[in-house]
């Protein structure tokens, strides 16, 4: 493979240079090389993922070549580009067959409790945890509407990206940011009903 230097890599990337499919094949390579090594760890990676991400970074890495400032190498540049289209893809596979339904409705609200208490706290603390959780449950379920349920949960506790939530909603990220404002506002002006803040939920459940 040709060394290059940066200005050797961006001239040869334009799509007039006549070394252009050499650059563009060389640079594949090195994306390919450096993603395996990066991502190896990575649950879920494989080399059609590897593959896709490397394609899909050489796409946007010659959009954005005008864009290179070159304060670093062009190669570590150029892979940073690739590893997060590669992240991007895994997110979006890990969560492509997950039904938002599913994940909101299939265990009901049990879940809650589940993935914010811990057996480490004292007999009294899970108790505080209990109640505070009960009417959390509870205000979610009367005081939001059926999508603002679904997002909060599917975002809020379960980490869902906003991008797949939007795309199962039928709607878009905006929306969606809109959606959950409104929801918290909601949560928060019943909790204050209730003469529960914010600060007293998070401090239930931190420390022992």
């Amino acid at each position: 493979m040709t060394e290059r230097t940066n200005d050797q890599w961006v001239s040869e990337l334009a799509e007039s240079s006549p070394k252009f499919n050499l650059a563009l094949e060389d640079l594949r390579f090195l994306l390919l090389k450096g993603l395996s090594a990066g991502l190896r760890k990575w649950r879920g990676v494989n080399k059609e993922i590897l593959e896709d991400a490397a394609q899909e970074a050489l796409v946007k890495i010659i959009s954005r070549l005008d864009t290179f400032r070159g304060n670093c190498r062009f190669t570590t540049w150029a892979l940073k580009i690739g590893v997060n289209t590669a992240l991007s893809e895994l997110r979006h596979r890990r969560w492509s067959d997950v039904s938002l339904d599913e994940l909101t409705e299939s265990k009901g609200m049990g879940f809650m409790t589940e993935s914010m208490s811990s057996r480490s706290y004292s007999p009294e603390k899970q108790t505080i945890q209990n109640m505070i959780m009960d009417t959390l449950k509870r205000l979610m379920e009367t005081e939001l509407t059926e999508r603002q349920r679904k997002a909060m949960i599917a975002v809020r506790f379960h980490g869902m990206p906003l991008a797949e939530v939007a795309r199962q909603m039928g709607s878009n990220q905006n929306s969606l940011y809109k959606l959950l404002h409104d929801a918290r506002l909601r949560l928060k002006n019943a909790m204050s009903k209730e003469n529960l803040s914010a600060n007293e939920v998070i401090a239930s459940f931190s420390g022992s």
